[in-house]
């Protein structure tokens, strides 16, 4: 006899995109320990050379990965929305990253001890295939990080990450602070001030009390190097819109 799904549980399966695609076996394996938890602003999801307790799937917001010096300097070298999920490295038995990894976007998501999900990893099925097309996009996140923050101006560095992190969180209206920013590029606050003030003034973007509203995506998608387009089209390769308007992965 089948069982009757809550809206709640069927909201949370149809939001998270690779909890939405597992086959009902896979995802009743892992339903039975999911807890819906709130992810405000700031909240860590994992410490840098700590275990990594638990993998959180995203229903919403923004997971910010940042790369830390000793000093505790930092700038981000990848972003995740609903399409993923925090605690990778745990699942490939590497139990601690030196990462930081933290909300950047208040959301909300499911909340599972990263062992019960490193278990059902190595059973293979879909679970396995699609966390290998995640893991394949957070490498093009990364590297491409290494060669934009090396190579290009503040601006256009700027511009691709507030259209990238806009591509995340679904929504064209984004909560980042200047602080919060300088430590996603890796500079100076000042020169944010700066960069985002030119953007302001083109009409690209409007700035007020820490929120960010993208006015103009084709004037800032010419402003954007070109680390932007090659992640978003490897996005768009491995993540498609379904007919009824959802993602999937391509496995």
């Amino acid at each position: 006899m089948l069982t009757r799904r809550t809206t709640t549980e069927s909201t949370i399966r149809s939001r998270n995109v690779i909890l939405a695609q597992l086959p009902e076996d896979e995802y009743a394996a892992l339903a039975k320990f999911l807890t819906p938890v709130d992810l405000p602003l700031g909240k860590q999801l994992s410490e840098p050379n700590q275990p990594i307790e638990y993998v959180y799937f995203l229903n919403s917001g923004l997971i910010s990965i940042d790369a830390l010096t000793e000093k505790g300097e930092s700038v981000e070298v990848g972003v995740i929305g609903r399409e993923g999920f925090s605690g990778l490295p745990a699942l490939l038995d590497q139990p601690q990253m030196s990462h930081s990894v933290l909300m950047q976007g208040i959301g909300d998501g499911m909340r599972v001890h990263s062992s019960i999900v490193r278990d059902q990893f190595m059973k293979g099925g879909m679970l396995q295939r699609i966390v290998h097309a995640f893991t394949y996009l957070q490498l093009v996140q990364v590297t491409q990080s290494v060669l934009c923050n090396r190579m290009h101006e503040v601006d256009a560095r700027l511009a691709r990450w507030l259209l990238t992190s806009a591509d995340r969180m679904e929504s064209e209206s984004l909560h980042l602070t200047q602080e919060f920013l300088a430590q996603m590029l890796g500079v100076q606050r000042s020169t944010v001030t700066v960069a985002a003030g030119d953007l302001q003034r083109a009409g690209m973007i409007g700035y007020s009390r820490g929120r960010i509203n993208i006015l103009d995506r084709p004037a800032l998608s010419g402003v954007a190097c070109e680390c932007y387009e090659i992640v978003a089209s490897s996005y768009k390769r491995i993540l498609k819109t379904d007919p009824d308007g959802s993602l999937s992965y391509v496995v």
